[in-house]
């Protein structure tokens, strides 16, 4: 018997450990009854997560309110009777809303006259004016005393409000809010009466917190010999800060603020004989003034030990120079009266000339072919009312495409906005040789891609005192605005007098609007290729 109960144990081990201990089982019961548990507790915690979910995407659904995003008219208008205008056209975000609003300027409006008498300004007086981008009306005005000089917006540091417009007229500076129109400090130019754009701006020189500026003083036209003078002003406040300082500027015509590779800022000079530097450091220290700013070593090699002046480059009629947005290497577009060169200034060496006519208009950055540098689409005259459009290699300076159009005088300069594809799209203005006869005035659009058609919206005449394209929102809506109207700087004859209009227009708006003018004997593009390749852009507020 016990044999056989031995044999029984080993052939079934599994039954036998279960036989051996009752114990075992009850063990193995309550295991079930604690895992049952178990999971009863973890289904509750998954629907008390699924519960509190819900509440917090309902929450944000319904209790928060979402942003809402811009709502914008295609085309709007401003229209001022009685007026006259300033070439100056800027946009800033005025009213927060995330979209850009537009900056203008005018006189002798009859309906200024009472914002003129509620500030005790004699009529006609100035009135900077600030209307919503979204719809073209009017968020703020301010009247100022007339007469206008220049005015910049943009200004860093002004009272502490981030940006804002700096306006010179009659005799003063003054200081304005982007955003409420508000005179944030207003003080005497008599320092700076001739005082040129644009302006230097430094980083903060007294220590108020607030970025600073200098204006630079000079008379193209003045045949003297003697220093020009650079005064230094608090953004905050406008007082004048540190000393007046006396540059070397015999000949200078024209001036811009430049930032090397190694990120030292100077001040570039320019005259007819060629291009000069000054360091920003060197005039900030010559003022009595502390900075941070540094020097370019093989720049300073260079520096005349008297004057501080460092001669750049030699050139035969410079007439202006700009600097060349988004290049890795910091480069600059040169002009004569003759060529249109690149300079690349870590080297100081051209790395090409393109002999040119007159120009018409300053050159026009942008995208055009696919090497991701910036190209240049310039406008010279070829004479009989002819403009010849040229799309100029940034890499090379070759010739990439070209027009010939009518133009009239004064006629708008190029513009262009750039695309998510990596090229831009070009915006020009002229008048197609078989629209002669009616003398209408065109603008028109022209894709990198498909450039053997232009598109051609044919508009009435107009005096175009000022024109600008740009987005009024990051990556989105992609417009033009035009200001017309009798020019400010003119006096215009008794019984003359037309309105100012200040236009808003939607890039794609025009497509639909437009025929098509062919650029080269190529027919296998039609018009309503280029049309849908229009339609589908999307556009980027990448500098490129």
């Amino acid at each position: 018997m016990a044999d056989a109960s031995g044999r029984s144990f080993e052939a079934e081990p599994l039954k036998g450990e279960e036989a051996e201990g009752g114990v075992s089982k009850e063990k193995s019961c309550t295991e079930k009854l604690c895992l049952s548990h178990l999971t009863g507790w973890r289904t509750a915690a998954f629907l008390l997560s699924l519960f509190l979910c819900l509440v917090v995407v309902f929450a944000f659904s319904f209790i928060l309110p979402c942003p809402v995003r811009p709502q914008y008219l295609p085309t709007w208008n401003r229209t001022l009777p009685d007026a006259a205008t300033y070439d100056f056209l800027a946009v800033e975000d005025a009213n927060e809303d995330k979209a850009l609003d537009v900056l203008f300027i005018y006189k002798d409006a009859e309906a200024s006259r009472n914002t003129c008498l509620s500030e005790d300004l004699s009529v006609p007086c100035l009135v900077l004016t600030a209307v919503d981008g979204t719809d073209g009306e009017t968020l703020w005005e301010r009247p100022l005393a007339a007469e206008f000089d220049w005015l910049e917006c943009g200004v860093k540091g002004l009272g502490l409000q981030g940006t804002g417009c700096l306006v010179a007229h009659a005799d003063n500076l003054t200081a304005i809010d982007k955003k409420t129109g508000v005179i944030r400090w207003q003080q005497s130019r008599s320092t700076v009466l001739n005082g040129n754009l644009p302006l230097i701006s430094f980083p903060d020189l007294n220590a108020d917190k607030a970025e600073d500026f200098a204006i630079l003083s000079y008379n193209p036209e003045a045949s003297s010999f003697t220093p020009i003078p650079l005064v230094f002003f608090s953004g905050k406040s406008g007082d004048q800060i540190g000393s007046e300082v006396h540059v070397d500027g015999n000949g200078v015509f024209g001036h811009l603020r430049f930032k090397t590779a190694s990120g030292a800022p100077y001040l570039l000079l320019l005259k007819k004989s060629g291009l000069y530097a000054v360091s920003l450091r060197r005039l900030a220290a010559l003022a009595g003034l502390e900075s941070a700013l540094k020097d370019e070593k093989s720049w300073e090699e260079k520096s005349d030990t008297h004057t501080g002046l460092i001669s750049l480059y030699q050139f035969d009629s410079l007439k202006r120079v700009m600097v060349v947005p988004g290049s890795s290497s910091p480069s600059l577009l040169v002009q004569t009266d003759s060529s249109v060169s690149l300079l690349h200034t870590d080297k100081l060496k051209i790395a090409w000339t393109t002999n040119t006519s007159t120009l018409l208009s300053v050159p026009t950055f942008g995208q055009f072919d696919k090497d991701g540098i910036p190209d240049i689409m310039i406008e010279e005259d070829v004479g009989n009312k002819t403009k010849r459009v040229l799309v100029l290699s940034g890499s090379s300076g070759v010739v990439l495409w070209e027009v010939n159009l009518l133009f009239w005088t004064p006629s708008p300069h190029p513009a262009s906005v750039l695309t998510l594809n990596t090229y831009s799209v070009f915006m020009l203005w002229g008048q197609s040789h078989g629209n002669q006869t009616n003398e209408m005035h065109s603008s028109f659009l022209l894709h990198p891609r498909l450039s053997q058609l232009l598109l051609e919206r044919r508009n009435p005449p107009q005096n175009i005192i000022s024109f600008k394209a740009t987005l009024l929102e990051r990556g989105r809506h992609a417009c033009y605005l035009v200001l017309t109207g009798p020019d400010g700087r003119q006096r215009a004859e008794p019984g003359e007098t037309e309105p100012v209009i200040l236009t808003k227009r939607k890039i794609k708006d025009d497509v639909s609007e437009s025929g098509a003018l062919r650029v080269t004997a190529d027919e296998s593009i039609t018009e309503e290729d280029v049309k849908q390749e229009f339609y589908r852009l999307r556009f980027s507020d990448a500098l490129f």
